[in-house]
């Protein structure tokens, strides 16, 4: 199945267990409750295509490309999910605990009560991401950006963050969440 294009594809409740998917691309594509535990998808490209409530475990993503697309409800087990590009992608609902997504770029997208606990997103770039009732404990920010990503209060106290880099307000944010008082003067 290896360097494939398909196109305006439904796929429900399909297998592609340790299927080699490898320089696959697809368009506007959806697959809806499919299982991709242990699949080779490095180097493929997709473009408008929707991962609802898929489940990811083992799976290779190394150099693959995902552009408009969502993985609402999906989970990632054991799947580094590193060396990707994402551009506006949704991973609302989704279970990324314990994911490796070390130096990702994910200032487009939506993390909106995604599971992150314990991912590790050191040195990853989520300017202007929205991770708005995402569950962060002991998630590691270490170095991450995170000026102009949307927050709960909870990330600055749950989360690990040595020398993340935010902007003023989120600042005077953290400082709220730490019990400390802010004042002007």
């Amino acid at each position: 199945m290896a360097n494939q294009l398909w196109s305006a594809r439904r796929y429900t409740s399909c297998s592609f267990r340790d299927a080699d998917l490898s320089g696959l691309q697809t368009e506007i594509v959806t697959f809806t409750d499919c299982d991709f535990t242990g699949a080779n998808l490095t180097k493929s490209k997709h473009s408008g295509t929707a991962f609802r409530n898929c489940h990811f475990e083992y799976t290779q993503l190394t150099n693959s490309e995902f552009r408009h697309s969502t993985f609402v409800g999906s989970s990632f087990v054991e799947t580094r999910v590193r060396q990707v590009i994402l551009e506006e992608v949704d991973f609302t609902l989704a279970s990324l605990g314990g994911v490796d997504m070390r130096g990702v770029d994910l200032s487009s997208c939506r993390l909106r009560e995604a599971n992150l606990t314990k991912a590790d997103l050191r040195k990853a770039v989520l300017a202007g991401a929205d991770l708005s009732g995402a569950r962060t404990g002991d998630m590691r920010l270490d170095e991450a950006d995170l000026r102009g990503a949307q927050v709960d209060a909870a990330l600055w106290t749950s989360a690990k963050l040595d020398r993340a880099q935010i902007e003023l307000g989120q600042a005077v944010s953290y400082a709220a969440a730490q019990g400390l008082i802010v004042s002007a003067g």
